[in-house]
């Protein structure tokens, strides 16, 4: 299959293309791209920083890309050589032969990369389901784990009913208009309907752009105590006081009471898309953990 194949037609694919290509315009001029082989195909992914520093791994979260990791890229890259990969299923640019369909296949997806980078012990940052990819990779293989961070990740509380009801009319009418009200209430900024970010026009059309069948909502399971309990890597767990996609307090509670070595927090003034509602904070947090 061919990439243009995962699009309704061809003026999609390049819509779609324009506004991901305006959303890396926004990472430091100082930036690559590199395409690894995996067993479930081809994964693109937009690095930055030094290869002589140490690497670190960002995985983002259901229907964005890599290249939403733009208000974190410069901080980061400062201390470490960034690797953000287009989860292989979601939108972006990676092209996949088969799809990740249980919890089995996310770990050997993210393992493959791991080797094809030639990383042995990830550090690495996982954002709404790329934090459940986080941690389900700490439960799954955690040799291959250093320490993490966890910004508003899913499986350790279950979705706020309201969240699954305000979400299904997306998967009801997946029009850029929904997909414009679901994100709308992600973050606590105000978004422009007319012009808004390249990286929320992009989050729009993800759903509007790719047939069906190409994307993915991603497999989501909450984790049992006894998973949570055995993670024995140092891990950071951020949280915005006005997430509404999960109950921010119920998180924070939870995962204190069962992992070992976590360090939980909340970010003020945030809701589900923290990095980008307040990437200073979030910036300076990540790399303090990270370095220290």
């Amino acid at each position: 299959m061919t990439y243009q194949a995962r699009f309704k037609n061809q003026i999609s694919m390049e819509q779609y293309l324009a506004v991901y290509d305006a959303t890396l315009a926004l990472w430091p001029s100082a930036r690559d791209t590199l395409e690894v082989e995996t067993r479930f195909g081809l994964t693109h992914i937009n690095g930055a920083g030094s290869p002589g520093s140490p690497p670190l791994i960002l995985v983002h979260g259901a229907q964005t890309s890599s290249t939403v990791w733009y208000p974190n890229i410069e901080a980061l890259s400062r201390h470490f050589r960034v690797y953000a990969p287009d989860v292989i299923d979601q939108a972006g640019k990676s092209l996949p032969t088969r799809k990740l369909l249980k919890r089995q296949d996310y770990a050997d997806w993210l393992v493959d990369v791991l080797d094809a980078l030639k990383i042995e012990r990830a550090l690495s940052v996982g954002h709404s389901h790329g934090g459940w990819q986080a941690l389900n990779l700490a439960i799954m293989a955690p040799q291959r784990v250093d320490r993490m961070i966890l910004l508003s990740p899913a499986g350790i509380t279950r979705l706020k009913l309201e969240t699954f009801l305000s979400m299904l009319p997306v998967f009801i009418m997946p029009t850029k208009r929904m997909f414009y009200r679901a994100f709308q209430w992600s973050t606590v900024k105000r978004l422009d309907a007319r012009s808004p970010e390249p990286v929320f026009e992009q989050m729009m059309m993800s759903g509007t752009s790719f047939k069906p069948q190409e994307l993915s909502f991603g497999v989501v399971t909450l984790f049992e105590d006894d998973e949570l309990r055995q993670i024995d890597r140092p891990t950071l767990l951020l949280v915005g006081d006005r997430e509404k996609i999960f109950d921010p307090n119920h998180m924070l509670a939870r995962a204190r009471r069962l992992m070992p070595q976590i360090e939980a927090e909340v970010i003020p003034d945030a809701a589900h898309l923290l990095p980008v509602d307040q990437a200073d904070a979030v910036n300076t947090r990540l790399v303090k953990f990270l370095t220290t």
